[in-house]
């Protein structure tokens, strides 16, 4: 072969390797092509997104963004519906790069109250815990400077504000914000609520928060609280309460709502039968009753009250909590006010009971009784709004039980 034939052979080969680069690129990114516009390939992200090929989409979206002239606020959009995109897909680190794109994009953009949270959440799924912690806090802060709320503590850099404090003293149990429902208990609280937060700091540091079985059980709070949710949204909020229908509740279970007859009492416990009768002794011989309940009863709950229980004891039912009840409530209902009864053994003890006062068993109206028929009520609706979501869910989804493994029993 001479020359001439093995240089236009090069040349050949070259031209055919240019055209099989240039042809993948244009597959790979039809925008290198010089008749596909960019708002082709935004209509080709926007199919392939809408037929759930959200892979091939965002591969779509990326090469758009390249080569597309997009303004700040169009720019922001796109890297924030990106960043979902990839959430979506579990890609959290990809999604984290491009939702830090948007406020770089368009530093004032409308999405910042959205963007938050899903930062936050792609920080958390990629185990950076204490970076999605500063985000928290840095964007909390931020928002409660803007709101003009009162800042009532400084933790380093960290502001802390009166809706912050005020919001989980809100959390906590009735009683114990009884407790501290003065200036002054508010004030140690805000105390708890400052050395709480220097207590979780310290916990991140040490990593705590990547211990496996804390993740574990913040899981299960986090899957507890959400089918809460789902459950007050799908049955709690859809329950309507008419008069009529607690009428008839209320008609329907007389037994529920009966007051029994009752009595109020006052005692000594004692530990053995022999040391009850000498106390009841020492009572028909003139000792009060009061004196010798405060001396030497072993019931401490009663005795620094001089023996006087302070509710209603029902009849067959267990209010004095000592066990025994059908020889207690014997005991109870056979003497009158005034009297003592003999010594009656319950969960080991001898007790002597002295009745105050008697009240007879009555059929309270529904007026007196609406909020206990209501309470009642509305449960019973719940129980069975429950358990036919429970049913329809298990029905609608593929679902297979093999509750056998609970009585050791294998799987056919």
């Amino acid at each position: 072969m001479n020359r001439t034939a093995i240089v236009l052979s090069f040349l050949s080969i070259c031209l055919a390797l240019g055209v099989t680069v240039f042809g993948l690129k244009v597959i790979q990114n039809p925008l290198a092509a010089g008749g596909w516009t960019d708002q082709d390939q935004r209509a080709l992200a926007g199919k392939l997104k809408g037929a759930g090929l959200t892979q091939a989409a965002i591969e779509a979206y990326e090469d758009y963004v390249e080569a597309a002239p997009l303004d700040e606020k169009q720019l922001a959009n796109l890297c924030y519906t990106l960043g979902k995109m990839y959430m979506a897909q579990g890609q959290y680190e990809k999604a984290l790069s491009w939702f830090y794109r948007v406020e770089i994009a368009d530093p004032e953009t409308a999405l910042k109250a959205a963007l938050g949270p899903k930062i936050i959440n792609c920080l958390e799924r990629t185990g950076k815990y204490t970076a999605a912690e500063y985000a928290l806090n840095k964007r909390a802060s931020g928002a409660k400077a803007a709101s003009g709320d009162r800042l009532v503590a400084m933790i380093g850099d960290e502001k802390v504000y009166a809706e912050d404090v005020n919001e989980a003293f809100d959390a906590l149990p009735e009683w114990m914000k009884k407790q501290m429902s003065t200036r002054e208990g508010k004030a140690e609280y805000l105390k708890k609520y400052v050395a709480d937060t220097l207590f979780y700091r310290k916990g991140i540091k040490l990593e705590y928060d990547k211990d496996p079985d804390l993740r574990k059980k913040l899981r299960r709070a986090e899957k507890e609280l959400i089918v809460n949710k789902v459950l007050e949204e799908e049955i709690k909020d859809k329950i309507t309460v008419a008069e009529e229908d607690l009428k008839n509740y209320f008609e329907a279970h007389p037994e529920k709502y009966a007051d029994k007859a009752a009595v109020k009492v006052s005692l000594i416990k004692s530990g053995m039968k022999e040391i009850a009768e000498k106390i009841l002794e020492k009572i028909n011989a003139g000792k009060p009753f009061e004196d010798l309940a405060e001396e030497v009863s072993l019931d401490e709950a009663t005795a620094g009250n001089r023996g006087r229980f302070k509710n209603w004891v029902r009849k067959g039912e267990d209010d004095l909590g000592i066990g025994n009840v059908a020889a207690v409530s014997k005991a109870l209902f056979s003497v009158k006010p005034g009297e003592i009864t003999a010594p009656v053994e319950a969960g080991g003890y001898y007790y002597l009971f002295r009745v105050e006062e008697k009240r007879e068993a009555r059929m309270p109206s529904f007026a007196e009784s609406r909020e206990r028929v209501k309470n009642d009520y509305v449960m019973q609706k719940l129980q069975a709004n429950y358990q036919r979501l429970l049913e329809q869910v298990l029905k609608s989804s593929e679902v297979k039980l093999f509750p056998e493994v609970f009585a050791g029993k294998e799987v056919q």
